[in-house]
Parts: structure tokens; C-alpha cells; sequence
């Protein structure tokens, strides 16, 4: 899978009827917010119900956020689950319940203490209680940072600068356990409960750790090959150089050109065995694809993976898979075509023009009449590709019991499912797949 890289794209997969993929995880979090909620009946400990409900929605805001950075790093969400699409959908509910917290908790101190709204911005390290607090206040803004970036502003801002600004997540968690490790009442006259928040700094800690040392950890490949299959897309073919990656169909990973740059995640559109070779077809555009196609055989690049679990349901209970895919997001659906008996599956390529459709002469060789290149160019005034078309070629009896899995960009992917939904089509028979960051 490649990427419009004038804002870099990654694969979210979401699968609107798979949702106990994440319920482990989910079991956790509430889990782990317990031994806070046991601190309601002692309000009248720390001077009543607001300062009491100001220190537990700081405790639970931060709890909130703190596992969003956990699930944000995607080699310890894949420990829980495979899904990292509905791990992606968790992290975002984590932050937007989390801000609620966050944004309460000095709110209702502010309440409490009678101040005004300077209350939250006035930065005083003259003695030892107003330091602890003022590095309250500094996580307070590096959150306002990441939660406008992620919210307001994030039509408006570049990859690199949501990304950069995500860093702040670290130093934001850090200054937040000193913070309440030394002013919480609660953490202060309750030894449990401050054992408890220790072992979460500590494990927050832990999970820096393994983030900064991923690069390490990453499989190296050596690029044997680099070819155009087409004006603006490459195909790279990479064999280890040690541990091999297993990826199933429809699976990405992410790819680095040093141990030290920036990764980006791509689809692998073929796994050979034996050997461990995997191919990738990339879209050439911006500088990381640059790099990419800068690098001469034999050069090593870095790959951790593989995530998602996309296509992991196509074929595999009877019923038809229709795959719908939208320019470059054919990616993921050619290892399944090339590993899977072609039977009931249907493929809908949907390009701007016939030269663009990838591998086309393979799909059509596999699939045949099942193998359906729609050209449709909206953007030039066309029409754009109609589920319409989809029922019509399937039937109306094949079209109910499908499985319909969509690939492209967010606007392909919602115009698809809208129109699929318009058909008749029930949302838990979609899944999708779409590039944005």
C-alpha cells in the first residue's frame, strides 16, 4: 500500500463487527481505573466534593491519557490485539474521554482554591508546593498542544507537524506523575494507592523505553529490487537478513530506510516461501518515497510488523468477498487474491484512468469475469463508480450475504460506503481500510 505523501497516510482498518478484538484491552482500562473510583466515599478527607472530585478526575484523567500513549505504540497494542485498526479507534475514544478529564481536573482545583483564570497559567517555582503545581500546568498546555493538533487544527497541519507535536505525549506523562505524585491528598495518606500510581510511572517508563529501543528491535531486509509497475508506483522487493517476517493477506508493515528515520506503513502485496522475500508497491510521491527510491540494491532497510487484520475474514465461512478498492488500495488485496482460491471473490478496482490499474493482467488472469477495472474520474468531471454496479454484476442474492471490503482514500472509502449502505448492504458486512494520519 502506498501513500499520498504530500501528507503522509497511514492504514487505519476499521471492522465495525469485530468489536471484541479489542475487549481485553477495554476489560483492562476499566480495570485500572478501579482502585481510583474506591476514593468517592473519602470527598470529605481532602475539604469536600470539589477538591474531592479534582483529584479524582485528575487521577482518572491521567490514567485515560496514559494508556493512550500505551496503545499508541503500536508493538505493545499488538501484544493485545491484532486489530490494530479498533486499537486506532480505542486510542482516539482514550484521548477524547481522557480531555474531558484533563480539562476538568484544573477547572475544579481552580473552583476549589477561589482562584480566577490566571490560576491556570501562573507559573511560580518559589517554593516547593507551587513548583509541583506548576509542572501541573505545563502538562496542562503540552496537552492543549496535542489535543488542538488531533482536533481543531488537524485539517490544517502537516504529518511531520502532528507527529513532532505527538512527542510531547512523553514529557506531558512525565511532568504529570511528579505533579500529583507530590500534591495528590489521596497518593499522599494512601500507601496502596501510591504503590499503585508507582508502578504506573514505572511501567510508563518501561514502555519509553521499548519505544526508543524499536528501532533495534526492527528486522533488517536487504532491497534486491526496485522496478516501476506503473508511472507513479514502484514495486520493492526486499529478502532478510536475519529474522523473517510472516505476514498473512492484506496485512502492512511499516517501513524505515535508516534506524534512525522515520517509519511509514505500507502493505505487502507478496510473501514468498521459502526464502522470506516480501514485495511492496509504493506510490512515488514526497520525500520519504524519495529516499526510498534514492536506494541502491543491497541497501538495508528496517521493518517491524505486520499489523492489521483487514482481509483476515475474506473467504473464510462461504460467503462471497467483494473487494472494492480505490487506486493504489488494491495493495492489500492482491496477496489475498494470489493465496486463497479465487471462488466467490470479486474484485472492483477503481482507477482514473485503465493504465492505472495495478497488476491488472494478473487479477484478470486469476479472477476473470469476477476482475472489474472501473474507470471513474470525478475530479474531472466524471461520475464516480456507483455501488450500483456492484449489486447489479453480483445479483441481488449474492450482494446480501457478501462480505464487502473497501480500500482507499477517506473520501473513496465513505462515498463506497455510503453507496453500499444505500443498496442494502448492513454495516456489520463491511469492513474498510483507509490512508489518512
Amino acid at each position: 500500500m502506498s501513500h499520498r505523501e504530500h501528507t503522509i497516510v497511514r492504514p487505519e482498518a476499521e471492522a465495525p463487527h469485530r468489536p471484541l478484538r479489542v475487549s481485553p484491552v477495554v476489560a483492562a482500562v476499566v480495570a485500572s481505573a478501579l482502585p481510583f473510583l474506591l476514593l468517592v466515599g473519602r470527598f470529605d478527607e481532602v475539604g469536600g466534593t470539589v477538591p474531592g472530585l479534582a483529584n479524582l478526575t485528575g487521577f482518572v484523567g491521567a490514567l485515560l491519557i496514559w494508556w493512550q500513549v500505551l496503545l499508541g505504540v503500536r508493538q505493545v497494542s499488538a501484544l493485545a490485539t491484532p486489530d490494530r485498526g479498533a486499537v486506532v479507534g480505542l486510542h482516539a475514544w482514550l484521548g477524547a474521554s481522557g480531555a474531558f478529564f484533563v480539562l476538568l481536573h484544573p477547572l475544579l482545583e481552580m473552583v476549589s482554591e477561589r482562584q480566577d483564570l490566571l490560576y491556570l497559567v501562573r507559573f511560580d517555582f518559589t517554593w516547593v508546593e507551587s513548583s509541583y503545581t506548576s509542572l501541573g500546568r505545563a502538562a496542562l498546555l503540552l496537552f492543549l498542544a496535542l489535543w488542538l493538533s488531533s482536533t481543531l487544527a488537524r485539517a490544517a497541519v502537516r504529518y511531520r507537524v502532528w507527529r513532532y507535536t505527538h512527542y510531547l505525549s512523553y514529557p506531558m506523562a512525565v511532568l504529570v506523575f511528579l505533579h500529583s505524585y507530590e500534591l495528590g491528598t489521596f497518593l499522599l495518606e494512601t500507601p496502596w494507592l501510591r504503590w499503585y500510581w508507582l508502578a504506573l510511572a514505572w511501567s510508563f517508563a518501561a514502555v519509553c523505553a521499548w519505544r526508543l529501543a524499536g528501532p533495534l528491535l526492527s528486522a533488517r531486509y536487504r532491497l534486491v529490487r526496485a522496478h516501476r509497475v506503473s508511472d507513479t508506483v514502484t514495486l520493492y522487493t526486499l529478502a532478510p537478513l536475519g529474522r523473517r517476517l510472516r505476514p498473512r493477506p492484506g496485512q502492512f508493515c511499516h517501513l524505515r530506510t535508516g534506524l534512525l528515520a522515520p517509519s511509514h506503513p505500507f502493505s505487502v502485496v507478496e510473501s514468498r516461501e521459502p526464502g522470506g522475500v516480501l514485495a511492496f508497491a509504493v506510490r512515488n510521491a514526497g520525500p520519504f518515497t524519495g529516499r526510498l527510491a534514492g536506494l541502491a540494491p543491497g541497501a538495508t532497510v528496517y521493518l517491524d510488523g505486520p499489523y492489521g487484520t483487514f482481509t483476515a475474514e475474506a473467504g473464510t465461512d462461504g460467503r462471497p468477498s467483494v473487494l472494492v478498492a480505490g487506486g493504489i488500495g488494491v495493495t492489500p488485496f492482491t496477496g489475498l487474491v494470489r493465496s486463497r482460491p479465487a471462488d466467490g471473490t470479486w474484485l472492483f478496482h477503481v482507477t482514473r484512468a485503465a493504465g492505472d490499474a495495478l497488476f491488472a493482467d494478473e487479477l484478470r488472469a486469476r479472477l476473470g469475469a469476477r476482475y472489474v477495472n472501473a474507470v471513474s474520474d470525478p475530479a474531472s468531471g466524471g461520475a464516480p463508480f456507483d455501488a450500483r454496479e456492484i449489486v447489479r454484476r453480483l445479483g441481488p442474492r449474492a450482494a446480501r450475504r457478501a462480505r464487502y471490503f473497501v480500500c482507499g482514500s477517506p473520501g473513496f472509502v465513505a462515498h463506497l460506503t455510503g453507496s453500499l449502505l444505500d443498496q442494502g448492504v448492513t454495516a456489520d458486512q463491511l469492513h474498510i481500510e483507509r490512508f489518512e494520519w
